[in-house]
């Protein structure tokens, strides 16, 4: 027993310590999955084939508009003097509901009393002179006109400074009238303001405090009188971590608006950003193709082909119409069952998404 606690349970001891040692040197140089250390881990792996092919072939699509929207109050009327004068008496102020012809404010001017002619005297009567002296006439007293200015449109008053026994100008600014109604106004790019262009508006909307979706009552596209000129362009910048160029974002110019008036019932406020999705309508048994497969914009595309020989791609001229939801439409340059790359060259496998519209 002796020689076992001396020699034996001591060189066992120092086995297990010596694994120990070895394993945690392992775990500290030699990680697990080393083998892909090699690969660089801010470059995400794409899994699919560049020479993919697909056929085109008929296929009902839809299309439609998404755009980033906001609530707003719609105009008020202007209250205008309609006459020159001083203020007698007002009826209503600062956020007063008024009705359409209602009163809001009295004004009076003073009129000018009409002269007083004297008799011709006929011959053989005595001259004015000759006559007994007539007393003076005592100045009238002034006498005015009462005016009343009425409301020109239904809602609530807003920005009214005037007072009472205060003066007006004809013209002069009164008050606002707003309607307390409010629309929602998306604005639109030149692009998407041209896709629009011979549709027949049909968008809804959704508001956080209705379950459905709203639809918008008569939506119109309104036009701006003066455009601003675009900013000039930014110089391109570099990806860190790909090193490839950044092409900044040009910052579309916005030429115009497209206002849903929101119903009555309806629980908004002012500053409530929404979306509003336009329908753009449906085409059934078009040619499509993935809109990963077509490189260009508007009308003009290209898609590719593969030359199964030389196994280099060949472009083809396309002509583009209805865009939706990952494809789109091809009205000239492809035949049904021709096969064309999935992913024109250059064209991420990501990329799988475009703007709806209709060309």
């Amino acid at each position: 027993m002796d020689t076992l606690r001396r020699y034996v349970f001591p060189v066992i001891w120092m086995l297990i310590l010596g694994l120990i040692a070895l394993a945690l040197v392992k775990m500290a140089f030699f990680p697990a999955g080393d083998e892909t250390a090699g690969e660089d881990p801010l470059t995400p792996g794409a899994d699919f084939d560049q020479h993919a092919l697909v056929t085109v072939e008929p296929t009902d699509l839809s299309s439609e508009l998404v755009l980033p929207a906001m609530v707003q109050p719609d105009a008020g009327t202007a209250l205008k003097a309609t006459t020159t004068g001083e203020i007698t008496k007002i009826w209503l102020g600062n956020g007063d509901q008024v009705d359409l012809g209602q009163r809001i404010l009295q004004v009076r001017y003073p009129v000018e009393p009409e002269p007083v002619e004297m008799p011709a005297v006929p011959d053989g009567e005595e001259s004015p002179e000759d006559a007994a002296p007539v007393p003076a006439p005592q100045p009238a007293a002034t006498e005015y006109r009462y005016v009343n200015l009425i409301a020109t449109a239904a809602g609530t008053i807003s920005g009214m400074e005037v007072v009472e026994w205060g003066d007006l100008a004809e013209g002069d600014g009164v008050a606002t009238i707003s309607p307390d109604t409010y629309s929602i106004i998306a604005d639109l790019t030149p692009e998407q303001q041209l896709s629009l262009l011979d549709v027949e508006l049909d968008a809804t909307t959704e508001l956080p405090t209705t379950a459905d979706p709203v639809a918008c009552t008569t939506p119109a596209i309104t036009e701006d009188a003066e455009i601003e000129e675009p900013a000039a362009p930014q110089a391109p910048e570099v990806d860190p971590y790909s090193g490839e160029m950044l092409t900044p974002d040009s910052g579309g110019v916005s030429a115009a608006q497209l206002v849903c008036p929101v119903p009555a019932e309806a629980r908004v406020v002012p500053g409530l950003g929404v979306e509003v999705t336009v329908d753009l309508g449906t085409r059934t048994g078009v040619l499509t193709v993935p809109t990963t497969a077509v490189v260009g914009e508007g009308t003009a595309g290209t898609v590719f082909t593969l030359d199964e020989a030389t196994g280099e791609t060949i472009p083809v001229d396309v002509t583009l119409g209805m865009r939706g939801d990952g494809a789109v439409e091809v009205t000239e340059g492809l035949e049904e069952g021709q096969e064309i790359l999935e992913f024109a060259p250059g064209v991420d496998a990501e990329d799988m998404t475009v703007e709806g519209g209709m060309w």
